[in-house]
């Protein structure tokens, strides 16, 4: 049979190692969406699947110690996620220009977002309709050998869009101290409307953004400045 074939001839091993990395791409996709999908699901466009499988399929082929087939997530460049935009049609730098600070601390499991006193009607590109900003930041650490993750999230109260500086915002999130595995630092912005003190999303979370602010690989501290 021609699927026995496949799984067996010699003459389609380089088949086999394409399919079983890719695999192991799209699981490692799954599994990230997973870890963030409370953010994910107000802040991601239609295309974030395919795209998380390419740059997956890039950390893979970035690994320079397993043989092809066996490449896999946890020995490649991990931090070829840092970065990534989950809504293409609103990326980061044209929604919110207010200078920040993201970073991951190892040792404590800590991941911090810190942004200075801003003003909204300057620095936050708003759609119509919108009358506030939620800023959340969530931190995952997530062991892709073994399917599983460790997760926080907080966000900010809902921002009034208007020409009054912001108060300081420090949003803090941890897990387990000393964490074998990658962590990543993620932040998103909501646009919402308030009516009756609730806030309600725009258009499901169309006009929001949402990106990958840091990567650490085990061992290796990151910190990044927007």
């Amino acid at each position: 049979m021609p699927g026995a074939r496949v799984a067996t001839d010699p003459a389609f091993q380089r088949s086999r190692e394409n399919s079983w990395e890719f695999g192991r791409a799209g699981r490692a996709g799954k599994l990230l969406r997973t870890a963030f999908r409370n953010m994910i699901r107000n802040a991601a466009d239609g295309g974030v699947t395919p795209r998380l499988l390419r740059e997956f399929l890039k950390v893979i082929k970035a690994d320079t110690i397993s043989e092809r087939g066996w490449r896999n997530v946890m020995d490649g460049d991990i931090k070829i996620m840092e970065h990534f935009e989950f809504n293409t049609a609103r990326v980061m730098s044209t929604s919110f220009y207010a200078p920040l600070t993201a970073a991951i601390d190892r040792d404590t499991g800590k991941g911090t977002v810190v942004i200075p006193p801003f003003l909204p009607a300057k620095e936050v590109q708003a759609p119509r309709g919108a009358t506030h900003v939620i800023i959340t930041c969530g931190v995952s650490a997530i062991d892709f050998a073994g399917a599983r993750f460790e997760r926080d999230e907080v966000s900010s109260a809902p921002l009034l869009l208007d020409s009054r500086f912001t108060a300081p915002l420090t949003l803090t999130v941890s897990i387990s101290p000393h964490s074998p595995f990658p962590l990543f630092l993620a932040l998103s912005i909501e646009f919402v409307q308030m009516v009756n003190e609730r806030p309600y999303p725009l258009s499901d979370g169309a006009y929001s953004s949402m990106k990958m602010m840091v990567v650490s690989a085990p061992g290796l501290e990151r910190l990044l400045h927007q």
